[in-house]
């Protein structure tokens, strides 16, 4: 019995494919939920007589002794009238079963949405982001239950962090040997990619090791631009047309040699796909495939591809390149195909550039790009509003209800508030808004949720390390969510120990937003006469310089990959400034009058520059002060040497 698989968005589609392919005659051969839709596993109505138990129950004891005595014998036809009754049963049952799973999740979902506010807030933020409904249900239903406003948000980025598959490291993928194919559509930029890939070979292994192969005939000069690539790079490239000829190439090709792969762009639904997958497969050689995810595509179009180049019948993927995501106004849904298809992410390419054009990201990384592209996308068209969720809840809201836990906690804050605010009683609504206060404070949410963590368990130092980075990430991702301007890092030193006791100080490293606010505080160092302790895990029994301890704050803050950062430091030496020039790193200094600076391409000093500069006077020096860019940005020069970073874009 040959039995086929069948997906669909909705039980409806699976079973309209199934009639359409099969019949109406074809029986089900089960039918269940995965991620993305319902999977239908059904059999033609022509294999169900292997199925007959009459058939099947037919085979003579004794061997005929002659053709008479065979015909003598009538055997009774397949009862084929209740065949069809049967498959009809079959698929009716299964369709009905897939309707009501179906409409039981929904329902447990909407229950779940209307009972707890706060994950309606962060569905409707991360389907903002990109990620679909079938993720985002089955990762929010796991939601703690004591996870409210911003620390919500967190844990949901921890998940995807989590489950984001990427590939460990860039020596898993470039073996000796090993022979790599780019699939996916047309316009994703496989060509591109590969002559990216290339590069990166012939800088890990040299050109003599790797050979390019195309299989994409069909565009015009398609292998003509893979010929120029390989001509730069001096490698060598063939164009093949069958499967013979791919297997003559790979014949000439020394084993320890790298082959890199270029397809033909093939629509996913169109039916060389699999006939793509089969050329690859009979080249006489194991060839690893990997898809091309363009970013700039809908959700629903990079389900489609992954789901038929998974199930093509060729080798299976290894993983994804996602490509364009200069030009996506969002990476969410190609980091949801990934995870709901495990599809490992090998790189990602970000612009036409080879091979510059072409990163290996973490898991975290990739999250915090995908978060970091609200600022460009503040009209969100396809993604509900607060008023549309509303909207669509207020007809089926429950009458409220307060569990006990919640009713204790909520008591246990209200003392808590009236202890600080005096002896006046807080109202319900009141007390709500406070608390919804408390949620929103980044420093106060992280405060409470490692203080949670302190009661239910002891600390370590690789702990309190991925603390920091974590309110780092958190801080600049809220910094930089409705602008565009770098959030700022400020250095601050203080004396902890008292006049009679050794000397000691803290050195704290604070983020803040564009309004000037500390939105965390994600480093602290301790220094001593004898000794220097950070809380990014670094430890040394010596004396340190306060030019020590500040280069070591931007060190460890510009490799937590993001969002960008403006430092501001309070004075430093011409040796940290020219650290941080070559470094390529951002900031703010306060210089003396007299230091030389590149100013308007020529040397000055800090001094004539304030000259030239407009004030304005302020009305009200209570009002906090917003940052912005303005004017032309100002260069540190030591007397000698070329421009470096601007010491000043504020």
């Amino acid at each position: 019995m040959n039995v086929s698989r069948f997906f669909g968005s909705t039980s409806r589609e699976a079973m309209r494919q199934v009639r359409m392919a099969l019949g109406p005659d074809a029986m089900i051969v089960s039918n269940r939920r995965v991620n993305g839709g319902v999977e239908i596993m059904a059999a033609d109505a022509t294999s169900l007589a292997v199925l007959d138990p009459v058939q099947n129950s037919v085979a003579p004891s004794v061997a005929p002794a002659s053709a008479a005595s065979v015909s003598s014998a009538p055997v009774s036809p397949a009862p084929s009238s209740a065949a069809q009754p049967r498959a009809e049963l079959m698929g009716a049952i299964g369709a009905m079963q897939g309707a009501l799973e179906s409409r039981i999740d929904e329902l447990l979902w909407s229950h779940q949405l209307q009972r707890t506010p706060e994950t309606i807030s962060l569905f409707q933020s991360l389907l903002g982001y990109g990620f679909s409904t079938a993720l985002l249900r089955a990762m929010l239903k796991r939601l703690p239950a004591h996870l409210t406003g911003r620390l919500a948000f967190e844990w949901a980025r921890n998940e995807l962090d989590m489950h984001l598959p990427v590939l460990a490291s860039e020596d898993i993928l470039w073996q000796p040997g090993c022979a790599l194919a780019l699939v996916g559509p047309t316009g994703v930029g496989k060509t591109t990619t590969i002559a990216k890939l290339a590069a990166r070979c012939v800088k890990r292994f040299g050109a003599d090791q790797l050979v390019l192969i195309t299989t994409d005939t069909y565009r015009v000069g398609a292998h003509e631009q893979l010929k120029i690539y390989a001509d730069i790079l001096r490698v060598p490239v063939h164009v093949v047309q069958d499967g013979q000829a791919l297997r003559q190439v790979m014949l000439g090709i020394r084993p320890e040699q790298i082959v890199l792969i270029d397809n033909v762009g093939i629509s996913q639904r169109d039916g060389y796909v699999k006939e793509q997958a089969a050329l690859l497969a009979s080249s006489g050689r194991r060839v690893q495939r990997l898809l091309a995810l363009n970013a700039s595509s809908h959700g629903d179009t990079l389900d489609e591809v992954a789901r038929v180049y998974k199930t093509d019948g060729g080798s299976p993927l290894i993983g994804c390149i996602v490509t364009k995501i200069d030009e996506a106004s969002r990476i969410g849904p190609a980091l949801d195909t990934a995870i709901r298809y495990q599809l490992p992410i090998h790189y990602v390419s970000d612009g036409q550039k080879v091979p510059e054009n072409l990163g290996f990201l973490s898991a975290r990384q990739l999250v915090d790009r995908a978060f970091a592209h609200e600022a460009h996308n503040a009209r969100a068209l396809y993604s509900p509003t607060s008023g549309d969720v509303a909207a669509l809840l207020s007809a089926a809201q429950p009458e409220e209800t307060m569990s006990i836990s919640q009713a204790q906690r909520n008591e246990m804050l209200s003392k808590m508030l009236r202890a600080s605010a005096g002896s006046t009683e807080l109202t319900v609504e009141q007390l709500r808004t406070q608390a919804a206060a408390l949620d929103q404070c980044l420093s106060l949410s992280s405060a409470f949720e490692y203080w949670r963590d302190l009661q239910t368990r002891p600390q370590t130092l690789p702990d309190v390390v991925q603390q920091g980075e974590a309110l780092l990430r958190s801080a600049k991702h809220e910094a930089n969510k409705e602008t565009d301007i770098p959030a700022l890092c400020v250095y601050q030193t203080a004396r902890t120990s008292k006049a009679n006791e050794a000397f000691q100080r803290l050195v704290a490293s604070y983020v803040c937003g564009s309004d000037g606010a500390v939105l965390s505080s994600p480093q602290q160092q301790v220094v001593s006469e004898t000794e220097w302790l950070s809380t990014a895990g670094s430890h040394v029994l010596s004396a340190s310089s306060r030019v020590e301890h500040l280069k070591h704050a931007i060190e460890w803050a510009e490799q937590q990959q993001g969002q960008e950062l403006m430092h501001a430091i309070d004075g430093g030496a011409v040796s940290l400034w020219q650290d941080l020039v070559a470094s390529g790193t951002s900031f703010l200094a306060v210089v003396a009058p007299s230091t030389r600076v590149w100013h308007q391409n020529g040397t000055t000093t800090a001094k004539a520059v304030t000259k030239l500069l407009q004030f304005n006077a302020v009305a009200d020096l209570q009002a906090t002060l917003g940052f912005s860019k303005v004017g032309e940005p100002i260069w540190a020069r030591s007397g000698f040497g070329s421009p470096g970073s601007p010491l000043s874009c504020v």
